[in-house]
C-alpha cells in the first residue's frame, strides 16, 4: 500500500506541474497573461502539491511500519 500511495503522490505532483505550465507559463509566453487565471492556477497548483506530498509521506510511513514488523 505504501508504494501505491507514493506513486499516486508522484502522479499528482506531475499533474501539478502540468497545471502550472499550461495555465501560467504558456499564457506568459504567448502574451495572453490573465491575473485571475494565474491566481486560480496557483491555487490548484498548491493544492495538488500539498496532496502529493501528503500521499508520499503516508506511503513512506506505511513502508517504514511494514519494515518494523
Amino acid at each position: 500500500m505504501g508504494d501505491f500511495l507514493k506513486e499516486l503522490g508522484k502522479h499528482f505532483l506531475n499533474l501539478a506541474l502540468a497545471v502550472a505550465v499550461s495555465l501560467v507559463f504558456q499564457p506568459v509566453v504567448q502574451g495572453h497573461f490573465n491575473l485571475s487565471l494565474a491566481f486560480l492556477a496557483g491555487f490548484i497548483y498548491l493544492n495538488l502539491l500539498g496532496l502529493s506530498f501528503i500521499l508520499m509521506y503516508w506511503g513512506n510511513r506505511l513502508e517504514d511500519r511494514d519494515k518494523e514488523d
